[in-house]
């Protein structure tokens, strides 16, 4: 795409975390070698005709070529004062070719800024618009989809676990008595999976118009149920009781007597399957990782007798994981990938960080590569002869992928996955873009801090940064050809440019449109196919973020606080 322009988070940046802002251009020549940037304070010096005061300057750096587009990086992370800046960017003649909108600065400002449209605000909203009032509104459509209430579930736990020395009383109430929302909902769809003569603690996908189980929506259900019993004990202890009976119902039918979903809904172009594979009748590799969660939730919890499945569920994913030997990439550009783990036991596909589409087989597959319960693993049982093993599994990901697949491209994002025979792809794959995958990675990176050198610690901060900030602003940027794949939103955008936007609705100098208008709401976002289709098999010429996809569906918002929380974790005692 022929087009250009300096991007940036719309929203701020913490001081103390990696501050970046990206150029991005049409050709190799767009940005002169030798130029620079300045970094400079917003409100001195004007009156008076002086230039703003200079706080941070130096060299811009060429990153390379991604995305059918080139790309220069600017690192502004020694400014560590809070307040307003300006960024110019100048070629070696010292001609401007660039200055930003004011960029704000302060100490924990994406909490401070974001937290409460995101978490409360928004939620409060579509609670409010629910069908019948119960759960939550999900996406633009009447729908409440059980994996995602329970993605919700799970990520309002965690800030109201891990944010309690931070937020106030009220703000910590507020969340709660939305986990019970949320928590209420999924109540029904287990109990009318009786109806559907499904056995016992199974969970149905959604009322009225998806009555089916799907295991990766009980598996789901299992860690929400099961983290909401834990943060409600002291509070609605009979309530908590009740969830923890649900989350033990549920684990017992995905040991017992679950069978993963049929083929139908299975998708060979997300997947990176050809036509003719054969889906065999295994658990995805996403499906362990997300019991083995919810077995440690439960022995967490009290319930000590799921331990025992959580080490054999670890042993399970474990074997899943490619070897060195059996490295995927390292042409055409690509990084040599391994350590991460194959789609099923006897298939050498790799996994997907998000291959969620339609109804069936890939619903709510959604989490990328989620084996943080591994390092609760190593937090809970210190003295067990597998620590050594679930320490190294997760030292292989995060060093033979994780960090090289994010590295891959400019801004630090996890990508979709490697596809044999065509490459490391990051947008042309999902059926409309995977904010929520994005921004989980973010909070599996922190997850993962654990098992690596310093070094490696480092870029995983970076990760966590940048996973954040995508959502933020720090973008490929909205172009007019983004809203080829906007169903409600839509702007004037300069045919040649490329403009910063936060996706969070609401938030920011400038943000993105989304199908309700529900502010804190954060939509879809870039991918190459339309929203809803699957029409553009995966390539490396293909592979860009071409369209924007606006419908507001919730585990966006999920992925994002997961993130954040994570985030500020690491700031507080990292």
């Amino acid at each position: 795409m022929n087009v250009h322009g300096l991007l940036y988070s719309q929203i701020g940046y913490d001081i103390g975390d990696p501050m970046r802002a990206i150029i991005r251009g049409p050709s190799r020549s767009h940005v002169s070698d030798g130029s620079t940037f300045a970094v400079r304070r917003a409100t001195n010096g004007n009156e008076e005709g002086r230039p703003a005061e200079m706080v941070v300057s130096g060299d811009v750096r060429y990153w390379g070529e991604t995305w059918n587009s080139h790309w220069w990086v600017i690192d502004f992370s020694g400014v560590d004062e809070p307040g307003e800046y300006l960024i110019e960017v100048a070629g070696k003649d010292g001609a401007i070719q660039y200055t930003s909108e004011g960029v704000h600065l302060g100490h924990f400002l994406l909490w401070e800024q974001t937290l409460l449209p995101v978490a409360l605000e928004q939620m409060e909203e579509r609670h409010r618009l629910a069908r019948n009032g119960i759960g939550w509104r999900d996406c633009g459509a009447e729908w409440r989809e059980a994996n995602s209430h329970a993605t919700m579930v799970i990520a309002l736990c965690r800030v109201a676990d891990s944010g309690a020395s931070w937020l106030d009383r009220e703000t910590t109430d507020r969340l709660l008595e939305q986990v019970v929302y949320g928590c209420d909902y999924l109540s029904i769809l287990q109990d009318a999976g009786r109806q559907t003569g499904a056995p016992s603690g199974a969970v149905i996908h959604e009322i009225p118009n998806h009555m089916d189980i799907i295991p990766g929506d009980t598996a789901q259900s299992a860690v929400a149920f099961a983290y909401a019993a834990r943060m409600l004990a002291d509070i609605r202890p009979e309530q908590a009781r009740e969830l923890s009976g649900r989350a033990i119902a549920a684990m017992n039918y995905l040991l017992l007597e679950a069978r993963p979903h049929r083929p139908d809904g299975f998708s060979h172009l997300n997947h990176g399957t050809p036509e003719e594979f054969v889906v065999p009748d295994e658990f995805m590799t996403r499906d362990l990782c997300m019991m083995l969660w919810g077995c440690v939730e439960l022995y967490v919890g009290g319930h000590v007798r799921f331990k025992g499945h959580a080490f054999r569920l670890a042993r399970e994913v474990m074997a899943r994981q490619i070897s060195e030997s059996d490295a995927e990439g390292g042409t055409n550009g690509d990084p040599v990938l391994w350590g991460h783990f194959r789609t099923f036991e006897s298939e050498q596909v790799s996994e997907k960080s998000n291959t969620h589409h339609h109804f069936g087989h890939d619903t709510g597959a959604t989490w990328p590569h989620y084996i943080a319960p591994l390092a609760d693993l190593c937090r809970w049982f210190p003295d067990h002869p597998d620590l050594p093993r679930w320490r190294e599994c997760m030292r292989r990901f995060t060093e033979g992928y994780f960090i090289p697949a994010c590295e891959a491209n400019p801004f630090g994002i996890l990508p979709i996955g490697y596809f044999d025979g065509v490459g490391l792809m990051s947008f042309c794959g999902p059926w409309h873009g995977f904010n929520t995958t994005i921004s989980l990675a973010g909070s599996l990176a922190r997850a993962l801090e654990g098992s690596v050198s310093a070094t490696s610690s480092e870029s995983l901060r970076q990760i966590m940064t940048a996973s954040l900030q995508w959502i933020c602003g720090l973008h490929a940027g909205i172009t007019q050809r983004s809203f080829e794949g906007s169903s409600a939103w839509k702007e004037e955008i300069p045919e040649d440019r490329a403009v910063p936007y936060s996706q969070i609705s609401g938030i920011g100098r400038r943000s993105t449109g989304n199908w309700t208008g529900i502010r804190g709401t954060i939509p879809n976002g870039f991918c190459v196919n339309p929203q809803f289709q699957l029409v553009v098999p995966p390539s490396k010429e293909a592979d860009e973020p071409l369209r924007y996809t606006d419908e507001d569906w919730i585990p966006h918002s999920a992925g994002y606080l997961l993130g954040l929380v994570a985030l500020r974790e690491k700031r507080r005692f990292g």
